[in-house]
């Protein structure tokens, strides 16, 4: 039966998902979405990272699943449409955010065939977030229309949190691990006996600095030990070593701990580097 809609069989297989009740799933929302015209139906049964991907390929290859109609004028848009196309209306349309994943709400890459990636452009996305926070900054639109004000309001929270998350290594690392189902607490710690006593020695080596060069030298290898995991948790997404992943974020955050140590260093202090 799922056959008879290619898009999903072939999504299933190109992607090669691995999920429980995948084929039942999938057959069942592409009736539903065929149906009914709406993409509301795969928030039951998707989690974050099936969604957002099924979202995407289901607009990509299905233009009478691709139209939305405007809350005001009711004119045929776009789904992906942020304003209306009728140049006489052209107010803002509410939010996608809870299809879509922190990378498409901000639009990183404009042909929507971008995979959550660790690897991004941090310029590109500093740019895309400059741009539409300028788009739908709530003051342009005090004086306009309530909805279309609140509207505003939720474009330009959600650009907010998508940018903070992404911008950071860690908290892109998390959140990559979350699209996943892959949990990470901030009290989360490794079974690693050797990491453990490399902390113990780094805060010593902080409570034993008598000068500011000394607790640079400590920051410089620090930062090196971020750049390194880093770059390991580069290569654990690429090959989709989600196991391997967790654990060098588990272990960023203790570096990332001694970084704020480090900061907060103050000659004879007593130094906290949580773990």
């Amino acid at each position: 039966m799922l056959r008879k809609f290619p898009l999903i069989f072939r999504f299933i297989n190109s992607r090669k998902l691995i999920f429980s009740h995948s084929f039942a799933k999938f057959n069942y929302l592409s009736n539903k979405l065929l149906q009914t015209n709406t993409l509301h139906v795969t928030k039951r049964f998707l989690n974050q990272n099936e969604k957002t991907v099924f979202l995407r390929e289901f607009i990509a290859n299905h233009n009478n699943t691709g139209i939305k109609h405007c809350w005001k004028c009711n004119s045929e848009i776009d789904f992906r449409s942020l304003r209306c196309d009728n140049k006489e209306c052209g107010v803002i349309q509410k939010p996608l955010s809870e299809d879509l994943n922190y990378f498409e709400v901000l639009r990183v890459n404009e042909d929507w065939e971008f995979t959550p990636t660790f690897d991004i452009n941090l310029n590109r996305l500093r740019s895309s977030f400059l741009k539409l926070q300028q788009r739908f900054h709530p003051d342009s639109y005090g004086f306009r229309d309530t909805q279309e004000y609140i509207y505003a309001q939720q474009h330009s929270a959600s650009i907010n949190k998508a940018y903070q998350v992404l911008k950071d290594p860690l908290s892109r690392a998390q959140y990559m691990l979350q699209l996943n189902n892959v949990s990470v607490t901030e009290s989360e710690s490794l079974d690693d006996p050797e990491l453990l006593m490399e902390i113990l020695e780094i805060r010593e080596k902080l409570e034993e600095a008598s000068c500011e060069n000394e607790v640079k030298i400590t920051q410089n290898e620090n930062e090196a030990r971020i750049k390194k995991t880093i770059e390991e948790l580069s290569h654990a997404f690429k090959s989709n070593n989600l196991l391997l992943a967790k654990e060098l974020t588990v272990k960023l955050q203790y570096w990332y701990n001694v970084r704020n140590a480090v900061v907060d260093w103050a000659p004879g202090k007593k130094i906290e580097i949580q773990h």
